[in-house]
């Protein structure tokens, strides 16, 4: 949690020092479709919850740095969905973005990509029922690290106030297990709906 805790507040710092009149912030909820790849077999598709906020940097050039802090369940099913292993994460992603058109109009697309860091909460199965080894440890990794990349548009409902749209896909690049013999990675696709609310401004041009 100390390792967690200074990885939030570092990020937080760095944007706040940027330029706190392009800041932006606020919650996001949306849709986790994930799966697992690598050495596995007999598995499929699950979907789960994302939850979780934001806070923005954006630059009157088109570029923007996000960094997130997001409750995301990941894992698998069974191919025959009898049952789940169910992986869940609080993720960072630290994302830069570009915003297409004009600063201020009314609707603006945006592609982002960056890493994301994540620290597993906990696994269970399809009931709920934690998952341990014989010896009562738990057989997967508390750290996993990934690339997200994906698009999106952000709506004007309000004078400074958007609502942002995102489609993404999570790579995992790291064994989610902790068995030497195999390699196993998560992915996810992600549709995830947020608001965004200013922190400050400049002059009276919207912020995204």
């Amino acid at each position: 949690m100390k390792t967690l805790f200074l990885t939030v507040s570092a990020l937080l710092v760095t944007l706040a020092s940027m330029a706190q009149e392009n800041l932006s912030f606020g919650p996001v909820v949306g849709v986790s479709i994930a799966n697992l790849r690598g050495d596995i077999s007999n598995n499929d598709w699950k979907t789960g919850l994302t939850a979780g906020g934001f806070i923005n940097y954006s630059t009157e050039s088109g570029f923007g740095l996000t960094g997130q802090v997001l409750y995301t369940q990941l894992g698998a099913q069974t191919a025959n969905k009898t049952n789940q292993l169910r992986l869940n994460y609080l993720q960072i992603p630290v994302l830069a973005t570009y915003y297409f058109g004009q600063r201020g109009n009314l609707v603006r697309p945006k592609l982002f990509l960056g890493p994301h860091l994540g620290f597993l909460l906990n696994s269970a199965d399809k009931n709920g029922n934690e998952i341990k080894e014989g010896d009562g440890s738990n057989p997967f990794n508390s750290v996993d690290l990934g690339a997200t990349f994906g698009a999106g548009v952000n709506i004007r409902i309000l004078p400074k106030i958007w609502l942002n749209t995102d489609v993404r896909y999570g790579l995992g690049l790291l064994d989610v297990t902790k068995n030497g013999s195999t390699s196993v990675q998560n992915q996810n696709w992600g549709v995830n709906l947020g608001l965004s609310f200013p922190l400050g401004r400049i002059d009276d041009t919207e912020t995204r």
